[in-house]
């Protein structure tokens, strides 16, 4: 969804660019308002032994204070946008309630005799440097979160009048240097119709909200706040990741342009929704999405998804931390997605970090390398109460639909057959408490590991099903870590050695009769669709919203096509040559704008 505010600008030349991430697609022209995180100053102030009681009591007044304030914020974003992005307040209340949080401001009191602003700043410091430290980026993302409920305990000790975002009585786009989940759940359509901020991560809780809200968001512009001034005119291009300030007329232009022509084209494309999802000549291509939220359902069946691809199980240990989800939590959830997606399937991935603890219960120590370390399935197996919780909870849930289950980072035959073999034992106490499940529940692996793709003909004998994880596996394959810029100019998606791997794996399905997709990133790309579906890739799963611009690649290409298109691929010797094969083949052969990626 798109969102223009009609203001006036001036006619100054001085247009400034800057590149962030964009986690919320959508366009935003509008004023820049700044917001500033002003909390009053902290001092050390000792107190005296009489004092130390009265002093813990007006600290727990506060924590008491902070924790109705959010059950409050939670019933508001409940009713307004659902129960699982409610859960994120859970997961604050948790860490108010939490004794590595409470118990040590108070030992802190106590001990040292200080003013209960000062032990709160400072559990507050050692706790976000403990997060920070995590090798994980969804952990290291917890740090707004012990930010959020901190400042919020110690507005309530000072006293100070709270005002939020929602008070601003005309359309604005915020400029932060960072802003909390509580910030983000006041935005409204109005007035707050984007935002742009120096810091934050695609799997934030306050990316995830935004993108709740269909709110063109960017994150991750280094020193926005000290290069933009009140109510400038900015762009903010949640597609692109990019922030215009000042921009002139023929710029707005261009960007309402864009807008009208997403609008246009979007409209357009749900006209299909409907559609069967087919070649021109009849080959069948399955369209799945990927979610991680139950409420994302809702787009699934917007957009025209056949069935969940990937449901990504992170979250709800996420929303969880510091604890770790009950089996009951599991159940209800996985329940939910099976029945709201049925007749089509869904697929579960299992747990999919590591690097470090999720929660004192998981795991140790810090990994020198965490992405070669104990994470996913490894991890999984490592602490195998913890994954036998999430698997006893898949197993009681496959009776209410047609659900699968996923493993990740799937290296060997051998890891695949231990996992099978807990299965069978969890099965076996099922049986023993008279608990029904589906015995013929599939399950299947991510082919994400240059390995476990260089040997797919041997896993298509162990597993139900594959997916092609492109992102880890272009990554592994490459040597290329994306996010490092001096080496991301090298991440290929059409290098010859991944479509090598990815036909190879597609063969080793077809050979072995078991179902092929692909969940990576690359899925949702209209020029890669057209050498996917010529490899003989037939299930594609990506993000919702890109599932019509796919479908519209599908209904208008030839199978025998794009065959022809991946078998010159195939013999290419390099990406670049690829893809202006591609390019050029695709602008001759099919309909006009069908390798138009972005407008």
């Amino acid at each position: 969804m798109s969102t223009i505010a009609r203001s006036s600008h001036s006619n100054r030349s001085d247009v400034r660019s800057y590149k962030g991430i964009g986690v919320s697609p959508g366009i935003a022209i509008g004023r820049a308002i700044m917001v500033e995180k002003r909390i009053a100053s902290v001092y050390r102030v000792p107190i005296r032994e009489d004092e130390v009681a009265s002093e813990v009591t007006r600290f727990s007044e506060a924590l008491e204070k902070t924790r109705e304030e959010l059950l409050e914020l939670k019933q508001k974003v409940s009713r307004s946008m659902g129960d699982e992005y409610a859960s994120i307040f859970d997961a604050h209340a948790m860490i108010v309630g939490d004794a590595s949080f409470a118990d040590k401001v108070v030992q802190k009191i106590e001990e040292e005799q200080v003013n209960a602003e000062w032990a709160l700043s400072e559990v507050q410091e050692e706790l976000q440097a403990r997060f920070a430290s995590f090798d994980n980026d969804y952990l290291r993302e917890r740090v707004a979160d012990v930010k959020d409920v901190a400042e919020r305990v110690l507005t309530n000790l000072q006293g100070i009048a709270h005002h939020d975002l929602s008070e601003i009585g005309h359309d604005v786009i915020i400029i932060a240097d960072d802003l909390t989940p509580s910030d983000t759940v006041h935005f409204n359509r109005r007035p707050v119709i984007g935002f742009a901020t120096e810091t934050g991560g695609r799997t934030s809780h306050t990316s995830i909200i935004a993108k709740s809200l269909f709110m063109p968001a960017v994150i991750g512009v280094p020193k926005l706040t000290k290069m933009v001034d009140n109510d400038e005119l900015i762009i903010v291009d949640g597609y692109e990741g990019t922030i215009i300030v000042n921009p002139n007329d023929a710029l707005v232009k261009e960007y309402e342009s864009r807008v009208s022509r997403h609008d246009e084209q979007e409209k357009r494309l749900l006209e299909n929704r409907d559609l069967p999802s087919i070649t021109r000549d009849d080959r069948p291509i399955s369209l799945q999405a990927n979610i991680e939220l139950v409420e994302e359902l809702d787009d699934t069946i917007k957009f025209g998804a056949q069935g969940i691809g990937l449901y990504r199980s992170e979250f709800l240990y996420i929303s969880k931390s510091p604890v770790l989800p009950t089996e009951e939590e599991h159940f209800e959830l996985y329940k939910r997605l099976a029945e709201t997606s049925a007749p089509h399937s869904c697929v579960v991935r299992t747990f999919d970090l590591g690097g470090k603890k999720l929660a004192r219960e998981v795991m140790g120590s810090k990994e020198d390398n965490p992405v070669l370390g104990l994470r996913a399935l490894r991890l999984c197996m490592k602490h195998r109460d913890m994954f036998k919780t999430q698997l006893r909870a898949l197993l009681r849930a496959s009776i209410h639909g047609n659900l699968k289950i996923m493993f990740p980072l799937v290296s060997g035959v051998q890891e695949l057959r231990q996992v099978k073999t807990l299965i069978r034992e969890i099965k076996g106490e099922l049986d023993a408490e008279g608990i029904p499940y589906n015995p013929k529940l599939p399950v299947g692996i991510m082919i994400e590991v240059p390995s476990a793709a260089v040997i797919a003909d041997l896993l298509a004998t162990e597993a139900d099903f594959f997916a092609i994880g492109t992102n880890d596996l272009i990554q592994y394959s490459l040597a290329i870590d994306r996010a490092n810029e001096n080496v991301s100019y090298l991440y290929e998606p059409l290098h010859p050695a991944l479509l090598r791997l990815i036909k190879g794996v597609i063969d080793a399905g077809k050979r072995a009769k078991i179902p092929v997709s692909m969940c990576g990133e690359m899925a949702a790309d209209p020029l890669f669709a057209v050498v996917l579906i010529g490899l003989g890739l037939e299930i594609f799963s990506m993000n919702p919203s890109a599932i019509p611009v796919i479908k519209n690649v599908v209904r208008s290409v030839r199978y025998k096509d794009c065959r022809k298109i991946a078998d010159v691929v195939l013999n290419k010797k390099t990406a670049q040559e690829i893809e202006e094969f591609i390019i050029e083949t695709v602008a001759m052969k099919f309909p006009e704008g069908l390798v138009n990626r972005s407008l």
